[in-house]
């Protein structure tokens, strides 16, 4: 098909993200490394917050036979009192290469999180917004598809401090989407790296 994309090379992308999803879980529920405010100052009412890098694991499927899994890169930052649900902005784009075709998939919205009170090591988020997508051939950029679509994606994320300012939190959720003649709701695994005050 034109729209044929090696799923060889996928496949190897997304056992090896699942080792290392694992391997950092792991890490996070032995971690005895810096502790977070929420374990130092249980009753400290104080601000916090992060921003930085993320990417998502996604998969698509679009029209003409055109799919496949999907690297989606992205910028997050929240901010908080302590025992209070931090409010968030995010944005994420990624793009899906076949041999003749291109899909484009941008997501941007708001996110409300909150850690489980048992465990400040486990936490919730909530992220809803709006997206628009883009299917179009390579050698002549002609449209094939386009359009917008609305999302909600609940995910559980473990928390790894790395430093007193660096934390690395992995997650996994699920995200509700539609859109005309595209697939976007499914599994979604994401890794971020923030820098902030936590």
């Amino acid at each position: 098909m034109a729209g044929f994309v090696d799923k060889t090379g996928m496949i190897k992308k997304i056992g090896l993200l699942t080792i290392l999803f694992v391997a950092l879980s792991i890490c996070a529920e032995a971690a005895t490394g810096p502790t977070l405010l929420m374990d130092r100052q249980p009753d400290s009412v104080e601000f916090t917050g992060g921003i930085g890098p993320t990417v998502k694991y996604k998969r698509i499927s679009a029209p003409y036979d055109f799919g496949g899994d999907m690297t989606v890169w992205g910028l997050r930052c929240f901010g908080g009192k302590l025992r209070d649900p931090a409010i968030g902005l995010m944005y994420q784009a990624g793009t899906l290469s076949g041999r003749s075709m291109k899909f484009n998939l941008e997501m941007g919205g708001l996110s409300l999180e909150d850690s489980f009170r048992e465990d400040s090591r486990v936490k919730w988020r909530a992220s809803f917004g709006v997206g628009k997508y883009r299917l179009r051939t390579i050698a002549s950029g002609l449209e094939l598809n386009k359009g917008s679509f609305t999302f909600f994606e609940p995910m559980i994320f473990g928390v790894l401090p790395l430093t007193r300012h660096i934390v690395l939190e992995l997650g996994a959720g699920y995200t509700f989407a539609a859109g005309t003649g595209v697939r976007i709701e499914g599994l979604a695994i994401q890794s971020e790296l923030l820098l902030g005050k936590f």
